[in-house]
Protein backbone atom coordinates (compact mmCIF):
# COMPACT_ATOMS: atom_id res chain seq x y z
CA UNK A 1 0.00 0.00 0.00
CA UNK A 2 0.91 3.36 -0.87
CA UNK A 3 -1.05 5.92 1.50
CA UNK A 4 -0.23 9.02 -0.86
CA UNK A 5 2.87 10.19 0.51
CA UNK A 6 3.01 13.01 -1.49
CA UNK A 7 0.55 14.63 0.55
CA UNK A 8 1.77 12.84 4.22
CA UNK A 9 4.62 14.29 4.30
CA UNK A 10 6.11 14.38 7.55
CA UNK A 11 6.66 18.32 8.25
CA UNK A 12 10.12 19.47 7.68
CA UNK A 13 9.97 17.72 4.35
CA UNK A 14 10.66 13.71 4.86
CA UNK A 15 8.48 11.97 3.36
CA UNK A 16 7.28 8.02 4.17
CA UNK A 17 8.42 5.22 2.31
CA UNK A 18 6.30 2.31 0.91
CA UNK A 19 4.07 0.96 3.68
CA UNK A 20 3.21 -2.64 3.18
CA UNK A 21 0.91 -5.15 5.24
CA UNK A 22 3.49 -6.68 7.38
CA UNK A 23 5.31 -3.34 8.40
CA UNK A 24 1.65 -2.61 10.04
CA UNK A 25 0.89 -5.57 11.46
CA UNK A 26 4.29 -5.67 13.37
CA UNK A 27 3.62 -3.13 15.47
CA UNK A 28 2.08 -4.56 18.48
CA UNK A 29 3.61 -1.80 21.44
CA UNK A 30 5.25 1.15 21.41
CA UNK A 31 9.27 0.01 20.45
CA UNK A 32 7.60 -1.71 17.26
CA UNK A 33 5.37 1.58 17.07
CA UNK A 34 8.62 3.66 16.98
CA UNK A 35 10.56 1.39 14.85
CA UNK A 36 7.92 2.10 12.34
CA UNK A 37 7.86 5.93 13.06
CA UNK A 38 11.63 5.67 12.49
CA UNK A 39 11.52 3.53 9.89
CA UNK A 40 8.60 4.54 7.27
CA UNK A 41 8.55 8.54 8.58
CA UNK A 42 11.91 8.98 8.73
CA UNK A 43 12.04 10.36 11.77
CA UNK A 44 15.74 10.99 13.44
CA UNK A 45 14.51 9.34 16.54
CA UNK A 46 17.58 8.63 19.27
CA UNK A 47 18.13 4.83 20.28
CA UNK A 48 17.06 4.06 24.04
CA UNK A 49 13.78 6.31 23.90
CA UNK A 50 10.65 5.85 24.98
CA UNK A 51 7.49 7.13 23.44
CA UNK A 52 6.97 9.13 26.16
CA UNK A 53 10.75 10.73 26.18
CA UNK A 54 9.42 11.72 22.40
CA UNK A 55 5.89 13.29 22.63
CA UNK A 56 3.94 15.96 24.80
CA UNK A 57 0.87 14.69 25.92
CA UNK A 58 -2.94 16.63 25.36
CA UNK A 59 -5.53 16.41 28.20
CA UNK A 60 -8.69 16.42 26.81
CA UNK A 61 -10.01 19.70 27.94
CA UNK A 62 -6.94 21.12 25.56
CA UNK A 63 -8.13 18.94 22.70
CA UNK A 64 -12.05 19.86 23.21
CA UNK A 65 -12.78 16.07 23.32
CA UNK A 66 -15.75 15.16 25.66
CA UNK A 67 -18.57 12.54 26.35
CA UNK A 68 -18.22 9.51 24.10
CA UNK A 69 -15.65 11.06 22.01
CA UNK A 70 -13.08 11.49 25.25
CA UNK A 71 -14.45 8.13 26.71
CA UNK A 72 -12.92 6.11 22.90
CA UNK A 73 -9.36 7.81 23.27
CA UNK A 74 -6.78 6.48 25.33
CA UNK A 75 -3.64 8.98 24.66
CA UNK A 76 -3.32 11.93 22.56
CA UNK A 77 0.32 13.42 22.15
CA UNK A 78 2.31 14.97 19.61
CA UNK A 79 5.67 14.02 18.94
CA UNK A 80 8.75 16.55 19.93
CA UNK A 81 11.98 15.26 18.96
CA UNK A 82 13.59 18.36 20.70
CA UNK A 83 12.54 19.77 23.66
CA UNK A 84 10.05 22.40 23.60
CA UNK A 85 9.62 21.66 19.96
CA UNK A 86 6.43 20.93 18.19
CA UNK A 87 6.79 18.66 15.03
CA UNK A 88 2.61 18.88 13.74
CA UNK A 89 2.95 14.58 14.10
CA UNK A 90 -0.04 13.98 16.64
CA UNK A 91 -0.35 10.13 17.86
CA UNK A 92 -3.96 9.34 18.87
CA UNK A 93 -4.75 5.90 20.28
CA UNK A 94 -8.00 4.76 20.92
CA UNK A 95 -9.76 1.65 22.11
CA UNK A 96 -11.65 0.97 19.12
CA UNK A 97 -11.80 1.58 15.09
CA UNK A 98 -14.86 3.11 15.22
CA UNK A 99 -15.68 6.57 16.04
CA UNK A 100 -12.02 8.04 14.99
CA UNK A 101 -13.97 10.91 12.37
CA UNK A 102 -15.59 12.63 14.98
CA UNK A 103 -12.52 12.54 17.74
CA UNK A 104 -10.03 13.81 14.45
CA UNK A 105 -12.55 16.30 13.52
CA UNK A 106 -13.07 17.51 17.28
CA UNK A 107 -8.97 17.53 17.55
CA UNK A 108 -8.44 19.34 14.23
CA UNK A 109 -10.53 22.31 15.06
CA UNK A 110 -9.61 22.89 18.82
CA UNK A 111 -5.67 22.94 17.24
CA UNK A 112 -7.34 25.27 14.49
CA UNK A 113 -8.50 27.32 17.11
CA UNK A 114 -5.15 27.42 18.94
CA UNK A 115 -3.75 29.04 15.86
CA UNK A 116 -1.75 25.98 14.51
CA UNK A 117 -0.59 25.74 10.90
CA UNK A 118 -3.24 23.03 9.49
CA UNK A 119 -0.11 22.41 6.26
CA UNK A 120 2.28 21.11 9.45
CA UNK A 121 -0.17 18.98 10.60
CA UNK A 122 -0.43 15.51 10.79
CA UNK A 123 -2.53 12.74 12.54
CA UNK A 124 -2.09 9.13 12.93
CA UNK A 125 -4.82 6.62 14.76
CA UNK A 126 -4.04 3.62 16.15
CA UNK A 127 -5.62 0.81 18.37
CA UNK A 128 -4.89 -0.18 21.65
CA UNK A 129 -1.74 -2.36 20.80
CA UNK A 130 -0.48 0.80 18.75
CA UNK A 131 -1.24 -0.61 15.72
CA UNK A 132 -2.13 2.62 13.30
CA UNK A 133 -5.47 2.38 10.96
CA UNK A 134 -6.22 5.85 10.05
CA UNK A 135 -3.82 8.72 8.76
CA UNK A 136 -4.83 12.09 7.87
CA UNK A 137 -3.76 15.60 6.57
CA UNK A 138 -5.02 18.73 5.77
CA UNK A 139 -5.64 19.82 1.77
CA UNK A 140 -4.41 23.70 2.24
CA UNK A 141 -4.25 24.55 -1.26
CA UNK A 142 -5.33 28.02 -2.86
CA UNK A 143 -7.86 27.55 -5.43
CA UNK A 144 -9.32 30.12 -8.13
CA UNK A 145 -12.41 30.15 -5.82
CA UNK A 146 -10.89 30.48 -2.48
CA UNK A 147 -8.79 28.80 0.45
CA UNK A 148 -10.49 25.54 2.00
CA UNK A 149 -9.01 23.84 5.27
CA UNK A 150 -9.80 20.23 4.29
CA UNK A 151 -9.00 17.19 6.67
CA UNK A 152 -8.71 14.30 4.34
CA UNK A 153 -8.70 11.01 6.29
CA UNK A 154 -7.20 7.86 5.18
CA UNK A 155 -8.32 4.19 6.44
CA UNK A 156 -7.55 0.75 5.81
CA UNK A 157 -8.09 -2.75 7.60
CA UNK A 158 -5.72 -4.51 9.63
CA UNK A 159 -6.27 -7.38 6.92
CA UNK A 160 -6.28 -5.90 3.99
CA UNK A 161 -4.19 -2.57 4.29
CA UNK A 162 -5.26 -1.21 0.83
CA UNK A 163 -6.65 2.15 1.52
CA UNK A 164 -10.62 1.35 2.13
CA UNK A 165 -11.96 4.90 2.50
CA UNK A 166 -10.48 8.47 2.06
CA UNK A 167 -12.81 10.94 3.42
CA UNK A 168 -13.06 14.54 3.63
CA UNK A 169 -14.13 16.61 6.59
CA UNK A 170 -14.47 20.30 6.41
CA UNK A 171 -12.82 22.64 9.28
CA UNK A 172 -13.69 26.35 9.15
CA UNK A 173 -11.02 28.18 7.59
CA UNK A 174 -11.81 31.36 9.82
CA UNK A 175 -10.26 28.87 13.00
CA UNK A 176 -6.67 28.98 10.93
CA UNK A 177 -4.16 31.50 11.05
CA UNK A 178 -3.22 32.24 7.31
CA UNK A 179 -0.40 30.31 6.76
CA UNK A 180 1.55 29.14 4.03
CA UNK A 181 1.03 25.73 3.19
CA UNK A 182 5.31 25.51 2.24
CA UNK A 183 5.52 21.44 3.42
CA UNK A 184 3.42 20.22 1.39
CA UNK A 185 3.31 19.98 -2.54
CA UNK A 186 0.25 19.33 -4.59
CA UNK A 187 0.34 17.66 -8.67
CA UNK A 188 -1.18 20.65 -10.83
CA UNK A 189 -4.60 19.76 -12.48
CA UNK A 190 -2.90 19.09 -15.81
CA UNK A 191 -0.15 17.21 -14.99
CA UNK A 192 0.33 13.45 -15.93
CA UNK A 193 -0.55 11.43 -12.70
CA UNK A 194 2.78 10.34 -10.76
CA UNK A 195 3.85 7.05 -10.33
CA UNK A 196 1.93 6.64 -6.80
CA UNK A 197 -0.95 8.64 -8.06
CA UNK A 198 -1.66 5.35 -10.32
CA UNK A 199 -0.78 3.29 -7.69
CA UNK A 200 -3.48 4.70 -5.05
CA UNK A 201 -5.85 4.60 -8.10
CA UNK A 202 -5.32 0.95 -8.53
CA UNK A 203 -6.15 -0.05 -5.20
CA UNK A 204 -8.78 1.74 -4.65
CA UNK A 205 -12.42 -0.26 -4.27
CA UNK A 206 -14.46 2.52 -5.65
CA UNK A 207 -16.84 1.01 -8.04
CA UNK A 208 -18.26 5.03 -8.90
CA UNK A 209 -17.61 7.26 -11.65
CA UNK A 210 -14.37 7.77 -12.63
CA UNK A 211 -13.41 11.11 -14.24
CA UNK A 212 -10.43 10.36 -15.50
CA UNK A 213 -11.67 7.75 -17.66
CA UNK A 214 -14.74 10.28 -19.72
CA UNK A 215 -13.17 12.30 -21.91
CA UNK A 216 -12.74 15.39 -20.35
CA UNK A 217 -12.47 17.41 -24.08
CA UNK A 218 -15.31 15.88 -25.61
CA UNK A 219 -18.88 17.94 -25.73
CA UNK A 220 -17.24 21.14 -24.64
CA UNK A 221 -19.08 23.46 -21.82
CA UNK A 222 -18.84 26.24 -19.58
CA UNK A 223 -19.97 26.73 -16.11
CA UNK A 224 -22.50 29.16 -17.10
CA UNK A 225 -24.00 26.64 -19.77
CA UNK A 226 -24.45 24.17 -16.93
CA UNK A 227 -25.75 26.16 -14.57
CA UNK A 228 -28.68 27.52 -16.91
CA UNK A 229 -29.13 23.42 -17.56
CA UNK A 230 -29.75 22.27 -13.94
CA UNK A 231 -32.15 25.67 -13.39
CA UNK A 232 -33.66 24.13 -16.46
CA UNK A 233 -33.60 20.66 -15.35
CA UNK A 234 -35.28 20.74 -11.59
CA UNK A 235 -37.56 22.87 -9.73
CA UNK A 236 -37.10 25.07 -6.57
CA UNK A 237 -36.35 23.11 -3.64
CA UNK A 238 -39.19 25.33 -1.90
CA UNK A 239 -41.63 23.43 -3.76
CA UNK A 240 -40.95 20.35 -1.09
CA UNK A 241 -41.30 22.59 2.11
CA UNK A 242 -41.32 25.52 4.01
CA UNK A 243 -37.42 26.72 4.31
CA UNK A 244 -36.60 27.83 7.94
CA UNK A 245 -33.80 29.26 9.57
CA UNK A 246 -33.36 27.30 12.85
CA UNK A 247 -33.08 28.95 16.51
CA UNK A 248 -30.94 31.83 16.49
CA UNK A 249 -29.91 32.36 20.38
CA UNK A 250 -28.05 35.45 19.73
CA UNK A 251 -25.50 34.64 22.26
CA UNK A 252 -23.35 31.38 22.98
CA UNK A 253 -24.69 31.51 26.71
CA UNK A 254 -27.30 28.97 25.50
CA UNK A 255 -25.24 26.50 23.98
CA UNK A 256 -23.48 24.10 26.44
CA UNK A 257 -21.59 20.79 26.08
CA UNK A 258 -22.41 17.57 27.21
CA UNK A 259 -19.69 18.16 30.30
CA UNK A 260 -21.48 21.52 31.16
CA UNK A 261 -24.78 19.69 30.83
CA UNK A 262 -23.80 16.57 33.49
CA UNK A 263 -22.49 19.59 35.70
CA UNK A 264 -25.67 21.49 36.01
CA UNK A 265 -27.63 18.64 36.28
CA UNK A 266 -25.34 16.95 39.10
CA UNK A 267 -26.13 19.78 40.68
CA UNK A 268 -29.28 20.69 40.38
CA UNK A 269 -31.68 18.25 38.72
CA UNK A 270 -34.70 20.25 37.88
CA UNK A 271 -32.03 21.84 34.97
CA UNK A 272 -33.01 18.59 32.84
CA UNK A 273 -36.34 19.96 31.90
CA UNK A 274 -34.46 23.16 29.94
CA UNK A 275 -31.62 21.49 28.48
CA UNK A 276 -32.20 20.03 25.22
CA UNK A 277 -30.27 17.67 22.46
CA UNK A 278 -29.14 20.14 19.81
CA UNK A 279 -27.56 19.04 16.38
CA UNK A 280 -25.09 21.09 14.84
CA UNK A 281 -24.98 20.53 11.00
CA UNK A 282 -22.43 17.86 9.93
CA UNK A 283 -22.70 15.69 6.95
CA UNK A 284 -25.13 13.77 6.51
CA UNK A 285 -25.63 13.65 10.68
CA UNK A 286 -25.68 16.20 12.80
CA UNK A 287 -23.01 16.65 15.59
CA UNK A 288 -24.38 16.19 19.20
CA UNK A 289 -24.51 19.40 21.61
CA UNK A 290 -27.09 20.75 23.73
CA UNK A 291 -29.05 24.29 24.16
CA UNK A 292 -30.71 25.85 27.31
CA UNK A 293 -34.55 25.97 25.56
CA UNK A 294 -36.46 28.56 27.20
CA UNK A 295 -38.61 29.94 24.83
CA UNK A 296 -39.83 33.29 25.03
CA UNK A 297 -42.81 34.16 27.48
CA UNK A 298 -44.51 35.89 24.80
CA UNK A 299 -46.24 32.92 24.05
CA UNK A 300 -45.05 30.17 26.21
CA UNK A 301 -46.14 30.00 30.07
CA UNK A 302 -43.52 29.82 32.60
CA UNK A 303 -43.21 30.83 36.66
CA UNK A 304 -42.47 34.28 36.23
CA UNK A 305 -44.51 34.58 32.51
CA UNK A 306 -46.51 38.14 33.09
CA UNK A 307 -44.17 39.50 36.24
CA UNK A 308 -41.84 42.37 35.90
CA UNK A 309 -38.28 41.92 35.31
CA UNK A 310 -36.82 42.34 38.64
CA UNK A 311 -39.76 40.17 40.05
CA UNK A 312 -39.43 37.49 37.20
CA UNK A 313 -35.67 37.14 37.73
CA UNK A 314 -36.44 36.27 41.47
CA UNK A 315 -38.45 33.30 40.36
CA UNK A 316 -36.68 32.62 37.54
CA UNK A 317 -33.34 32.23 39.92
CA UNK A 318 -35.78 30.34 42.81
CA UNK A 319 -36.91 27.40 40.12
CA UNK A 320 -33.90 26.87 37.94
CA UNK A 321 -30.88 28.07 40.43
CA UNK A 322 -27.50 26.99 38.32
CA UNK A 323 -29.12 27.53 34.98
CA UNK A 324 -29.95 31.50 36.42
CA UNK A 325 -26.57 31.35 37.89
CA UNK A 326 -25.11 30.72 34.49
CA UNK A 327 -26.96 33.38 32.51
CA UNK A 328 -27.02 36.02 34.59
CA UNK A 329 -22.89 35.84 34.71
CA UNK A 330 -23.86 37.04 30.72
CA UNK A 331 -26.75 39.30 31.98
CA UNK A 332 -25.49 42.47 30.05
CA UNK A 333 -24.37 40.40 26.92
CA UNK A 334 -27.01 38.84 26.38
CA UNK A 335 -29.49 42.21 27.38
CA UNK A 336 -27.37 43.59 23.95
CA UNK A 337 -28.03 40.47 21.62
CA UNK A 338 -30.34 41.42 18.50
CA UNK A 339 -32.73 38.77 19.23
CA UNK A 340 -33.77 40.30 22.74
CA UNK A 341 -33.85 43.68 21.01
CA UNK A 342 -35.73 42.88 17.73
CA UNK A 343 -39.16 43.61 16.83
CA UNK A 344 -38.81 40.29 15.45
CA UNK A 345 -39.58 36.94 17.48
CA UNK A 346 -38.52 38.95 20.41
CA UNK A 347 -37.46 37.53 23.56
CA UNK A 348 -39.53 38.43 26.57
CA UNK A 349 -36.64 38.33 29.51
CA UNK A 350 -32.58 38.37 28.78
CA UNK A 351 -32.30 34.20 29.69
CA UNK A 352 -35.16 33.37 26.87
CA UNK A 353 -34.89 32.28 23.24
CA UNK A 354 -36.87 34.02 20.75
CA UNK A 355 -40.69 33.89 19.89
CA UNK A 356 -40.28 31.49 17.07
CA UNK A 357 -42.97 29.77 15.77
CA UNK A 358 -41.45 26.43 14.18
CA UNK A 359 -40.58 24.75 17.28
CA UNK A 360 -43.54 21.86 15.73
CA UNK A 361 -41.67 21.89 12.81
CA UNK A 362 -38.22 20.92 14.24
CA UNK A 363 -39.55 17.59 15.85
CA UNK A 364 -40.41 16.54 13.18
CA UNK A 365 -38.14 14.65 10.47
CA UNK A 366 -36.26 17.22 8.52
CA UNK A 367 -33.20 17.82 6.15
CA UNK A 368 -30.95 20.47 7.59
CA UNK A 369 -27.52 22.23 6.61
CA UNK A 370 -25.45 25.07 7.97
CA UNK A 371 -26.33 28.58 7.03
CA UNK A 372 -22.14 29.13 5.92
CA UNK A 373 -19.72 26.24 5.03
CA UNK A 374 -16.86 25.83 3.35
CA UNK A 375 -18.40 23.43 0.97
CA UNK A 376 -22.46 21.86 0.89
CA UNK A 377 -22.90 19.42 3.34
CA UNK A 378 -26.57 18.26 4.61
CA UNK A 379 -27.46 16.29 7.33
CA UNK A 380 -31.00 13.99 8.38
CA UNK A 381 -32.59 13.84 11.71
CA UNK A 382 -35.54 12.07 12.42
CA UNK A 383 -35.42 12.13 16.27
CA UNK A 384 -36.46 15.84 17.03
CA UNK A 385 -33.43 17.18 18.13
CA UNK A 386 -33.55 21.09 17.82
CA UNK A 387 -30.97 23.17 15.50
CA UNK A 388 -29.29 26.38 15.83
CA UNK A 389 -28.60 28.75 13.30
CA UNK A 390 -29.10 25.81 10.47
CA UNK A 391 -31.29 26.15 7.19
CA UNK A 392 -34.41 23.05 7.52
CA UNK A 393 -37.45 22.22 6.18
CA UNK A 394 -39.18 19.13 7.44
CA UNK A 395 -39.30 16.08 5.12
CA UNK A 396 -38.82 12.31 4.98
CA UNK A 397 -37.54 11.92 1.64
CA UNK A 398 -34.14 11.01 2.03
CA UNK A 399 -33.42 10.91 -2.06
CA UNK A 400 -33.15 14.73 -1.45
CA UNK A 401 -30.53 14.53 1.19
CA UNK A 402 -28.51 12.40 -1.79
CA UNK A 403 -29.22 15.36 -4.08
CA UNK A 404 -28.18 17.84 -1.88
CA UNK A 405 -25.22 16.11 -0.27
CA UNK A 406 -23.95 15.22 -3.76
CA UNK A 407 -20.56 16.78 -6.09
CA UNK A 408 -23.36 18.08 -8.53
CA UNK A 409 -24.67 20.29 -5.84
CA UNK A 410 -21.74 21.26 -3.95
CA UNK A 411 -20.36 22.59 -7.72
CA UNK A 412 -23.82 24.04 -8.02
CA UNK A 413 -23.84 25.93 -4.80
CA UNK A 414 -20.22 27.20 -4.67
CA UNK A 415 -20.89 28.73 -8.30
CA UNK A 416 -24.14 30.21 -7.05
CA UNK A 417 -23.72 30.94 -3.35
CA UNK A 418 -19.81 31.73 -3.15
CA UNK A 419 -18.87 34.72 -0.79
CA UNK A 420 -15.48 35.97 -2.05
CA UNK A 421 -14.46 37.93 0.72
CA UNK A 422 -15.01 35.16 3.67
CA UNK A 423 -14.58 32.44 1.69
CA UNK A 424 -17.67 30.39 2.53
CA UNK A 425 -20.75 29.24 0.36
CA UNK A 426 -23.82 31.51 1.67
CA UNK A 427 -26.59 28.44 1.83
CA UNK A 428 -29.11 31.26 3.78
CA UNK A 429 -32.63 30.82 2.76
CA UNK A 430 -33.11 32.93 0.17
CA UNK A 431 -30.96 31.21 -2.09
CA UNK A 432 -32.22 27.62 -0.86
CA UNK A 433 -35.35 28.06 -2.00
CA UNK A 434 -34.09 28.57 -5.87
CA UNK A 435 -31.86 25.52 -5.73
CA UNK A 436 -32.69 23.17 -8.43
CA UNK A 437 -34.34 20.21 -7.34
CA UNK A 438 -34.45 16.79 -10.71
CA UNK A 439 -37.68 15.37 -10.14
CA UNK A 440 -37.10 11.67 -9.60
CA UNK A 441 -39.30 8.27 -10.47
CA UNK A 442 -40.10 5.85 -8.01
CA UNK A 443 -37.39 3.31 -9.38
CA UNK A 444 -34.48 6.55 -9.02
CA UNK A 445 -35.93 7.64 -5.45
CA UNK A 446 -36.15 4.27 -4.10
CA UNK A 447 -32.32 3.63 -5.39
CA UNK A 448 -30.90 6.90 -4.00
CA UNK A 449 -32.65 6.42 -0.78
CA UNK A 450 -31.47 2.71 0.21
CA UNK A 451 -27.69 4.77 -0.73
CA UNK A 452 -28.38 7.57 1.86
CA UNK A 453 -30.16 4.73 4.09
CA UNK A 454 -26.99 3.31 4.51
CA UNK A 455 -24.81 6.17 4.92
CA UNK A 456 -26.84 6.91 7.75
CA UNK A 457 -26.68 3.60 9.23
CA UNK A 458 -23.01 4.26 9.60
CA UNK A 459 -21.44 7.90 8.16
CA UNK A 460 -17.65 6.92 9.43
CA UNK A 461 -17.67 2.95 7.80
CA UNK A 462 -15.38 2.16 5.44
CA UNK A 463 -17.75 1.68 2.60
CA UNK A 464 -19.55 5.56 3.20
CA UNK A 465 -17.16 7.12 0.64
CA UNK A 466 -18.05 4.30 -1.78
CA UNK A 467 -21.38 4.86 -1.60
CA UNK A 468 -21.14 8.54 -2.07
CA UNK A 469 -19.57 8.07 -5.55
CA UNK A 470 -22.75 5.63 -6.34
CA UNK A 471 -24.83 8.53 -5.34
CA UNK A 472 -23.19 11.01 -7.40
CA UNK A 473 -23.42 9.13 -10.52
CA UNK A 474 -27.23 8.42 -9.93
CA UNK A 475 -27.33 12.27 -9.48
CA UNK A 476 -25.68 13.12 -12.85
CA UNK A 477 -28.01 10.48 -14.33
CA UNK A 478 -31.07 12.63 -12.80
CA UNK A 479 -29.75 16.06 -14.53
CA UNK A 480 -28.91 14.49 -17.76
CA UNK A 481 -25.23 15.62 -17.61
CA UNK A 482 -23.00 14.31 -20.70
CA UNK A 483 -19.50 13.22 -19.93
CA UNK A 484 -18.53 17.24 -20.50
CA UNK A 485 -20.35 18.76 -17.82
CA UNK A 486 -19.45 15.64 -15.28
CA UNK A 487 -15.83 15.94 -16.36
CA UNK A 488 -16.59 19.80 -15.60
CA UNK A 489 -18.29 19.06 -12.06
CA UNK A 490 -15.63 16.79 -11.00
CA UNK A 491 -12.58 19.24 -11.86
CA UNK A 492 -13.93 21.97 -10.16
CA UNK A 493 -15.46 19.74 -7.22
CA UNK A 494 -13.58 21.25 -3.84
CA UNK A 495 -15.22 19.70 -1.14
Amino acid sequence: MYVKHTNFQVPGGNQMTKITQEDIQRIGDEATLLHFLEEKLNLPIPEDLTLEDITIKFSNYALGLSGSVADAVLDRQEISLSPGESSGIILIRLNSESGYAEALRTIAESLGKQRRNPADLRFICMNEDYQPFAMAYFNDAESKDGQTNVLNILVWTQENTHIHTSSEHEIPPALFSKHEAENVSYPEEDDPASDEQKETKETSTSEGYDATQQGYRSEPTSPDTLLEKLRKTGRPLSGYGTIHIGIVPGHTAFLIDEFTRDQFVNEDPQSIELIKPLLKPRKWKGELGYLICIPSSRNNQWPWTGKDESTAEQIFAETYPKISEHMSSHRDKLKERSAYKSRFATAEFYWELPAYNFYADLKRPKIFWPPTTPSMRAAYDDSGKLLTSAGFFTTRDLSLLGILNSKLFAWYTRKKFWNEKYKFVQLASKNMVKAPIAERKEAQKAELTELVQRILNDPDSFEAADTELKIDQLVYDLYNLTSAEIALIEKGHNP
